[in-house]
């Protein structure tokens, strides 16, 4: 599913929320920030990175953990793209605009098309549908585009933030959804039961039956 949290500048995910973002969406986590009139990046994390990230950076960040969909399991699919000619898929790097996404967007294939047509070459690299929609905000140079497309986008620029689609607040930050708040709920019953204990009957019979209600 991914997920995307926007947080303000005096309030941080911790480690439980991190890690639960990580089981829900295993596949790489990345980071944008601005610094000194730039935006920065890091991606292709894991929660314990991110973690480790956090407490050096000021102001208002945006942290994105992935579940791979178009483009399969790739580092460099991780978000987020820079929103530039080329959208790269470096690891890290410096820019004006940085794209986050949570959703699938179906029609980047033929926008593919469009954009290397109009452009007159062939876009290299690995290539998924968000990457795509950075491709195609550097060319219209239009961020609202995205109020016509599915699924929930940070655009992420040197002096402002803008987000689209359906947002929830928790713990004072946005979130592009909460399902990883499910890997919270199973863990915090895990340590009510005791972890690495021998469970009795009763204590495994009330789990299955807890899990069972959540399914």
């Amino acid at each position: 599913m991914c997920v995307i949290i926007v947080c303000p500048r005096d309030i941080r995910p911790n480690g439980q929320i991190l890690n639960a973002c990580q089981k829900a969406n295993p596949h790489g986590a990345g980071v944008g920030w601005r610094q000194r009139g730039r935006v920065h990046w890091m991606k292709n994390l894991s929660a314990d990175e991110v973690g480790e990230l956090l407490p050096q950076l000021a102001g208002e960040i945006v942290i994105r953990f992935r579940w791979a969909s178009v483009g399969g399991v790739n580092p460099r699919l991780c978000h987020p793209f820079p929103v530039d000619r080329g959208a790269e898929t470096k690891l890290s790097g410096t820019t004006k605009t940085l794209l986050f996404h949570n959703g699938t967007w179906r029609s980047h294939a033929s926008a593919l098309e469009y954009l290397e047509r109009e452009q007159e070459r062939k876009i290299a690299g690995p290539i998924s549908d968000s990457r795509v929609l950075a491709l195609l905000l550097a060319h219209t140079r239009n961020p609202d585009i995205l109020e016509q497309i599915e699924g929930r986008f940070v655009v992420f620029g040197h002096k402002e933030t803008r987000v689209y689609g359906s947002w929830q607040e928790w713990e004072g930050m946005r979130c592009s959804n909460l399902a990883f708040r499910y890997e919270m709920e199973r863990e915090d019953h895990r340590v009510r039961w005791g972890v690495g204990r021998r469970k009795s009957l009763h204590d495994q019979v009330s789990l299955d039956l807890w899990e069972g209600r959540q399914s």
